[in-house]
């Protein structure tokens, strides 16, 4: 990634390390709560060590401060092949490591397929729930020298590759035959591979044709907007995707899966979510000439409620399209 870009979670923002954080690194590292779990950092810690740490080590686009709504909450870095991070004591509990090192991990496994390494100190079982989330197994045990207490620890240490990374995702939703989760930075090349068929994206509203990897590189990561948008996995496979932003339903599949039933699946798992987290209805807008679509919303409930004229960005034209409702009341019996 570019070295002053930030990662965007759902709570949380990673940045690179600025001159304003000092005092909530000196802060924290002061505490023998956050230093004493941790190998390299001096105790007492000064702001001569916060400056020799930015300016020497916080790499940008590897290195992070993480804030959430409160402002400055931790570090973490993916450096050197090396997963590395800690928090504000009044930020553990929350699940921010979690959350974080995920964005950081799916971002570098894009770029780069190296395995990642990473550990704790015996004694560390947040730390150790952190990393077995994330896919990291144990690869051996020694001892590390502990800085900040000035002694030498027990130490496991772990391994994270990408394909356990990505199993180690969650799922969100489950159906008959596929697995449903957010979207991420690793799943790029599959969703390219899905919107480089031109039968694919004629029938999208805001797709380019050709299509362009940066275009599908913002919609590879996971949708922060109201509502969700899934990848569809068949097995390990991305054939798809689903999702009900705001209150509008959307989907796409890759033609070598259509006709089997899978359209069905996924909107019907889509569509049962939506209304269990609360909508009251859904709605749909289909290209006129998408006779597949229109069929499938038909048998899904949906029924036509309006028409518009509207730029299809693919075909560079304006086209005529319908809209379509669906209300929850109505789902049951669909």
């Amino acid at each position: 990634m570019s070295p002053g870009a930030e990662l965007k979670t759902a709570r949380l923002t990673l940045r690179p390390v600025a001159p304003e954080d000092e005092g909530g690194v000196v802060a924290c590292l002061n505490d023998i709560a956050v230093s004493g779990w941790l190998t390299v950092v001096p105790w007492p810690y000064t702001p001569a060590d916060f400056r020799q740490f930015h300016e020497g080590y916080a790499m940008p686009g590897h290195t992070f401060a993480v804030d959430d709504a409160q402002g400055f909450a931790g570090i973490l870095g993916v450096e050197d092949r090396t997963l590395g991070y800690w928090f504000a004591p009044n930020r553990h509990g929350l699940g921010y490591a979690t959350e974080a090192a995920r964005a950081a991990l799916a971002e570098h496994f894009a770029n780069v397929s190296n395995n990642i390494a990473s550990g704790y100190f015996e004694g560390n079982a947040r730390s150790a729930n952190v990393l077995r989330k994330l896919g990291f197994v144990e690869t051996g045990r020694d001892l590390k020298h502990c800085r900040a207490l000035g002694v030498d620890r027990p130490h496991v240490t772990m391994a994270l590759t990408l394909d356990a990374f990505a199993a180690a995702l969650p799922i969100e939703a489950r159906s008959a035959r596929l697995t449903y989760r957010s979207l991420q930075p690793i799943d790029q090349e599959a969703l390219h591979f899905v919107v480089s068929h031109f039968d694919v994206v004629r029938q999208l509203a805001s797709y380019p044709w050709p299509p362009e990897r940066n275009f599908t590189r913002t919609r590879a990561r996971p949708y922060l907007g109201d509502g969700f948008v899934w990848g569809a996995f068949l097995g390990g496979r991305l054939i798809g995707t689903v999702g009900v932003t705001g209150a509008e339903l959307g989907y796409m599949f890759a033609p070598d899966v259509w006709g089997q039933g899978y359209a069905t699946e996924v909107c019907r798992t889509a569509i049962a979510d939506a209304f269990a987290l609360g909508r009251d209805h859904l709605i749909a807008g289909v290209w006129a000439d998408n006779a597949a679509s229109l069929g499938l919303l038909a048998k899904l409930g949906f029924r036509v409620t309006g028409q518009d004229v509207s730029r299809n960005t693919a075909r560079g034209v304006d086209l005529p399209g319908l809209w379509l409702r669906l209300d929850r009341s109505d789902w049951p019996s669909a």
